[in-house]
């Protein structure tokens, strides 16, 4: 059967000369050759950034008319994502709903989707209907590689190519990529066909990758992609790059915003012989703390955000108070205590939501449990979530550091301080939370897994 490329018949698997010179290669059967000597079992075709259009990965050219209800079923799709992608904040969600429906409109067994960023590729949503989710999240949490052809992925990422693979395990040996089989021998799984297409964001850049395998037939059998559909997956494709743009915007936003805080707070601390170690130490703790009680990610985010300026009420203490080795007078601890106000009165009344939970960190990480912290004597879940979070995090700085006017203490020693104080200064849902994310504070603070297991140093 012949498709219209240009206005020339050709048959799949024969190197087309489309328009200006572009050569498209469109969907061969499994172990042909094409008229050019190329592989059989792989297609590729050229990254369509031409002429102002950094979305049309694809040739034009290569596009078979899709049936009517084919369409309308595709209009529909785009209709539901469209409308998750302008009212949904979660990034990660939407990407994960893009690879959902990108899978049912090719009939894809499995698929992925990765972001690329500083030459490196970083999964943000796998999907396998035959391969158990705990599963995928094994062998892919946490996973990069590089943007080369070590693999297919690589290879799509760092040419802008759009790939179709009829049989991953028949590629030819001139192939320019190598198939990672890394899932397969983890999982017992098969990947036979493979689309894999660059997501390129609006200002021609790409930015991530999705992956769709093991198209399935009628029967249930595998089978390779049509080229035929590739439009359509283009189309939630060019969403997901999208979604993926403006998550990469807003993480670099977060992190100018981090950058501004935490050198703020730095400025602050070293007045107080700490160090922005200390600073890092304080945020990716309270991370990891809030995490552990299953907050949302947002909010664990805001949380992490916002808590380097815990103490930057300490800029209006004097520099003999903060450094003074020896025990403070009652004047001198009256005075520091003060410190939670100042903060949160330097803060002001911000409608910014970052300042406004750094705020609410800044006054109420001194309040305690049992009502006898300060400054305001709050108690129990009058305290904001939050100070009660980081509260918890100054404390155990505090202790395992060495300051001033005390040597560091042993991590058993500041952990049986913690069981003893839960219900009384620290929450008791927060303090068993901290003890049972141990492996993950140990690792912020370099600590062995010996010592997340025995509770010290050593």
């Amino acid at each position: 059967m012949a498709t219209q490329q240009g206005g020339h018949a050709t048959r799949r698997g024969q190197w087309n000369p489309g328009p200006k010179g572009r050569n498209v290669l469109v969907a061969a059967a499994a172990g042909r050759s094409n008229r050019r000597g190329g592989a059989g079992p792989w297609v590729a075709a050229r990254s369509g950034r031409r002429n102002g259009n950094p979305g049309a990965m694809m040739a034009e050219d290569s596009r078979v008319e899709t049936p009517r209800e084919t369409q309308e079923e595709v209009l529909q799709s785009l209709l539901e994502v469209g409308a998750h992608l302008a009212g949904q904040a979660d990034r990660r969600k939407v990407l994960d709903l893009i690879l959902k429906e990108a899978r049912r409109l090719a009939r894809a067994e499995g698929g992925s989707l990765y972001v690329l960023r500083s030459g490196r590729l970083r999964f943000v949503a796998a999907q396998n209907d035959r391969v158990p989710l705990a599963q995928m999240t094994q062998v892919f949490l946490d996973k990069e590689m590089p943007a080369s052809s070590d693999s297919l992925a690589g290879y799509v990422a760092s040419t802008g190519r759009l790939l179709a693979i009829a049989d991953a395990y028949a590629l030819p040996a001139d192939t320019p990529f190598r198939i990672n089989r890394e899932f397969d021998a983890a999982s017992g799984y098969r990947t036979q066909s493979i689309l894999a297409m660059p997501l390129v964001g609006p200002d021609g850049e790409i930015v991530g990758l999705l992956e769709l395998f093991n198209r399935l037939g009628p029967g249930g059998q595998v089978e390779p992609f049509p080229g035929g559909e590739a439009g359509a997956v283009q189309s939630l494709a060019a969403m997901a790059a999208l979604a993926v743009h403006n998550m990469l915007l807003q993480e670099r936003l977060k992190q100018a915003h981090l950058d501004t805080i935490l050198r703020l707070s730095v400025a602050v601390e070293f007045r107080d012989s700490c160090t922005a170690d200390h600073i890092r130490r304080i945020a990716r703790t309270s991370g990891v703390v809030a995490r552990a009680l299953g907050l949302p990610e947002r909010q664990v985010d805001l949380i992490e955000c916002a808590s380097p300026m815990h103490d930057i009420g300490k800029i209006g203490i004097p520099d003999a108070i903060l450094l003074k080795p020896g025990p403070l007078t009652d004047e001198e601890r009256n005075l520091i205590r003060k410190h939670p106000q100042m903060g949160a009165d330097i803060l002001g009344d911000p409608t910014n939501e970052l300042l406004a939970a750094a705020r609410e960190i800044a006054l109420s990480h001194h309040e305690c449990w049992d009502g006898q912290g300060y400054p305001l004597g709050l108690a129990g879940d009058r305290i904001p979530l939050s100070g009660r979070i980081v509260g918890l995090v100054d404390v155990f700085d505090a202790l395992v550091s060495k300051r001033v006017y005390k040597d560091a203490y042993p991590l058993g020693t500041v952990l049986d301080i913690v069981r003893k104080n839960r219900g009384k200064h620290f929450d008791p849902g927060i303090a068993d939370a901290f003890l049972a994310a141990l492996d993950g504070v140990c690792k912020v603070y370099g600590f062995t897994e010996a010592a997340a297991s025995t509770g010290t140093q050593a």
